[in-house]
């Protein structure tokens, strides 16, 4: 069978590959099958960061219209596709998407599960569910307006507008973007800066920001304070070695 998505673990990344470049990476039916089955095996707990990008010349264009044309995604395959994503959403890792080239209709679902977000320059976000006659099921009415508000969202959604990674940036649907011929390094080097910190610290302040999502800021401060995991059992290490290397100063 054909690897639509190759998942590859290395140096604590788990790295997911959109793996259709003839087709821009367009997503289908057997691509969601495929990150399920990967999730499914993958040992988490050993895992600090997750990445998702693309193959070629294109991060995702899209939903593959010959799978809607179909009739393939109809009922319990777009549940599944939806699951797919919420799966990966609700990672206990943060979770890095690079983006270039294309990120279309079904890629910005996709890539919206992302907590960051590093675009090229020359990366082109749209949704196009309004050209095609569609509505949206993998979350992007959702997912979209709580990224970039409510009012950016809508004309994204009406418009079918293309948008720069310069814009995505300045939108704050990315948070990074870099000229195209440094997308693969500084995704790297964004990587290793959330390596290099403690992995329980950062699971914890994701699953904080979930569990408080939407709550008003009196309810949510009181959910931090009594539900912080607080000092972890490394804390104490860390400030010997900061205080060593202050006095070899």
């Amino acid at each position: 069978m054909t690897e639509l998505v190759i998942c590859d673990v290395k140096e604590k990344v788990c790295t997911f590959t959109l793996n259709r470049p003839d087709k821009l990476n367009a997503l289908n039916a057997e691509s969601f099958r495929q990150i399920a089955a990967q999730l499914d095996h993958i040992d988490m707990s050993d895992i600090r960061c997750v990445l998702l990008k693309g193959a070629g010349r294109s991060f995702c264009a899209g939903h593959d219209l010959d799978d809607l044309a179909s009739g393939a995604e109809a009922g319990l395959i777009e549940r599944l596709e939806a699951g797919v994503i919420e799966r990966l959403a609700t990672l206990p890792v943060p979770f890095v998407a690079a983006v270039q080239g294309h990120c279309y209709t079904g890629g910005l679902e996709l890539v919206l599960a992302a907590d960051i977000i590093i675009a090229s320059a020359d990366a082109k976000f749209a949704d196009t569910h309004a050209k095609w006659d569609l509505v949206p099921v993998w979350g992007l009415t959702q997912r979209l307006q709580r990224r970039v508000g409510r009012a950016k969202a809508m004309e994204m959604m009406f418009t079918s507008r293309t948008y720069s990674g310069e814009e995505a940036l300045a939108m704050g649907l990315a948070n990074i973007c870099v000229p195209a011929d440094e997308l693969e390094s500084e995704t790297k080097r964004l990587c290793r800066d959330i390596l290099a910190n403690s992995r329980r610290s950062n699971c914890a302040m994701k699953k904080l920001m979930a569990d408080t999502d939407n709550l008003p800021l009196a309810a949510g401060l009181a959910w931090e304070l009594y539900h912080s995991e607080g000092h972890g059992p490394e804390m104490q290490a860390h400030i010997e070695a900061a205080r060593g290397q202050s006095r070899r100063r």
